[in-house]
């Protein structure tokens, strides 16, 4: 088993953390960094969705198939937790912050189709 097959999961695995981490910040304090133009209203239903996306790194750096699994079902769950952020007003859905919002949804996504090329290379790994 060499270490550099399990690179690239791991990499988006800590991505996952600490974009979890970040937008659970969000939900707590309405801004992170002062990235957005406009400070959001704290939100639990915001630090849930970040604790989503938190869960999916954790079980991605398991370097598990189950966690790789369960990697993309939390990432996949992010997505449509920040979908649900927008239409419920929580997260904006006009102006600036919301190309914010969609390139993360982006690469939430892309993440989660990585993940799913992974997945044989775990199945090898794991047999």
């Amino acid at each position: 088993m060499r270490s550099g097959r399990r690179a690239g999961p791991a990499l988006a695995g800590a991505y996952c953390v600490f974009a979890g981490v970040s937008e659970i910040w969000v939900g707590i304090t309405g801004n992170w960094l002062g990235l957005l133009s406009k400070p959001l209203k704290p939100s639990f239903r915001t630090v849930l969705v970040g604790a989503c996306y938190v869960a999916a790194g954790i079980s991605v750096l398991s370097k598990r198939k189950t966690g790789l699994l369960l990697g993309i079902v939390f990432t996949l769950l992010e997505v449509v937790g920040r979908v649900h952020l927008v239409r419920i007003g929580t997260f904006p859905s006009t102006g600036p912050d919301v190309i914010k919002s969609v390139v993360g949804g982006g690469i939430a996504l892309g993440i989660a189709a990585y993940l799913g090329t992974e997945w044989r290379k775990f199945a090898a790994v794991a047999a």
